[in-house]
């Protein structure tokens, strides 16, 4: 019998007892897989134990046969405390950054605690208590993890945070903040009664009967968070973007500022507001619902030309560009196919319930293809239009600000996998609000290490989860000796990078 080390590919260590059997290996024993290198010491060892008592019992070896006595080395490993294996490594990362942000001007070791987690490890808050106990050994009571919740919605937590990251933006990011992304997004209430907030509305998650509540958000060109606010679920987009832009302006004095939005943002109303508080707006427009005239100026004037623009004045001071692609053309006749073969199978297939389909009108009792839509969706391939009253912008210069609002649609995605901001498992909306603003610290802290790594978060969660705290206590003496185990180049350089010493 002997024992055999087994490496996978997610580079943990299974430890076996095996013996050899008609000339080939079977296993006896199977001790456990060791993640790090403190585990995989305490598997070996027991595996020697094991090894030992099975040839003390078949007679063997002797008790006193010397070549299985315990090395000094193990002797002395056994005098020694090993305390359970930390995540502290990830958590110092992060903790480096929440420093530098500034985010310590709070002055709460829970918040901070409670920001870290949902980076490392997002889930209620019952489970977040669970987790930085049993991995951080920090313990908090959920009394304590919600007293500090209501202390964060009570003293503005959210307020300063955004000040701080004004600050942060301005003096390391983009010293000049002339351009910002805005949008909303859903949160969805699984089963809850509807209240004040939590209200059924449109949703962007597809769950128009659920309870919601409707969040905004503002980025910069690097997509890094500036502002988020809560509304009830059956707000209408369009009514949230004023009162944030106003916020913004007012508390920065943003008064060059371009707001980017897409066309559900901006409503006649909000982009008249912005033109009497002077600020310049680009929004996506709806080519589709144009005056019948101008609908024909566009697709007759815009050229099939791949890159080609065309701009239209709308009125004094506003503009229409139309830009052509020929990779958006292939996109919408693909689109447009499809949605006519579904419509044509609707018509062939009345029984089934049919839901709203684009290229279906109601005709009577039944159904029939909407000739009129499918003639302008051919006619629009490969068109895309903007909305903007920065007339000395360039059609190129305008096209790439716009081009940049995904930003804000990735922050949002962050925030609802990354972070996991839904589900929300709050009904008060103080404590809605209060998970929110963890949320919105959370995204400014890996946004900024994205732009600063150039890597995702997932990836650079990946690897920092790969390295393990040891700590190992001499109860002699008294000292405890901190180790990170399996560092790796890339994980040095991150640890480099937040000025973390690992020996």
């Amino acid at each position: 019998m002997f024992i055999r080390s087994l490496k996978s590919r997610s580079g943990n260590t299974q430890v076996q007892v095996l013996e050899k059997v008609d000339g080939k290996n079977r296993v006896v024993k199977h001790l456990g897989t060791a993640r790090t290198l403190l585990e995989l010491i305490q598997l070996k060892q027991r595996a020697a134990d094991y090894l030992d008592q099975i040839r003390i019992k078949k007679g063997v070896v002797s008790l006193f046969d010397t070549r299985y006595t315990k090395t000094e080395f193990e002797r002395y490993l056994d005098t020694l405390i090993f305390h359970p294996v930390r995540e502290t490594p990830g958590y110092e990362f992060f903790s480096h950054f929440y420093r530098y942000l500034g985010f310590t001007r709070l002055n709460d070791e829970v918040f901070k605690d409670l920001v870290l987690a949902r980076i490392l490890y997002p889930a209620s808050k019952a489970a977040t208590q669970e987790w930085l106990e049993e991995k951080l050994q920090k313990e908090y009571s959920l009394t304590e993890i919600y007293r500090c919740m209501q202390k964060a919605f009570a003293a503005g937590y959210r307020e300063t945070l955004e000040e701080l990251v004004f600050k942060f933006a301005t003096a390391n990011l983009t010293p000049d903040i002339s351009v910002l992304f805005f949008d909303v997004t859903t949160l969805y209430y699984e089963s809850a009664h509807p209240d004040e907030l939590r209200q059924p509305g449109f949703s962007k998650d597809g769950k128009p009967n659920q309870p919601q509540i409707v969040v905004t958000l503002a980025v910069t060109t690097q997509g890094f968070p500036l502002h988020l606010r809560v509304f009830s679920g059956n707000k209408f987009e369009g009514h949230t973007f004023l009162p944030c832009i106003k916020e913004l302006v007012g508390q920065h004095g943003l008064n060059k500022l371009v707001v980017v939005a897409d066309a559900a943002m901006l409503s006649a109303t909000n982009l008249e507001a912005l033109e009497v508080n002077h600020l310049k707006f680009i929004v996506g427009a709806r080519l589709g619902n144009l005056p019948r005239n101008l609908f024909t100026q566009v697709v007759t004037n815009t050229p099939k030309a791949d890159g080609a623009t065309v701009r239209f004045n709308l009125s004094p001071g506003r503009i229409l560009i139309v830009s052509y692609s020929q990779k958006r053309a292939y996109k919408d006749k693909s689109d447009r196919e499809k949605q006519i073969a579904r419509a044509n199978w609707i018509l062939a297939n009345p029984s089934v319930i049919a839901g709203r389909y684009k290229y279906l009108k109601r005709q009577g009792q039944g159904l029939s293809l909407n000739t009129e839509q499918i003639e302008k969706g051919r006619l629009l391939e490969g068109l895309k239009g903007y909305v903007s009253n920065a007339c000395e912008f360039s059609d190129t210069e305008i096209i790439d600000k716009y081009s940049q609002l995904w930003m804000v649609e990735r922050a949002f995605r962050m925030s609802k996998s990354d972070l996991k901001a839904r589900p929300v498992f709050h009904a008060l909306r103080n404590k809605i609000e209060a998970h929110l603003t963890i949320v919105f610290a959370a995204l400014a802290i890996i946004r900024y290490v994205e732009i600063l790594t150039n890597r995702s978060i997932a990836h650079l969660i990946k690897i920092l989860d790969r390295v393990k705290e040891v700590v190992i206590e001499d109860p002699a003496t008294g000292e405890i000796v901190k180790k990170y185990s399996e560092v790796t180049e890339e994980s040095r350089n991150l640890f480099n990078l937040a000025k973390i010493k690992i020996g």
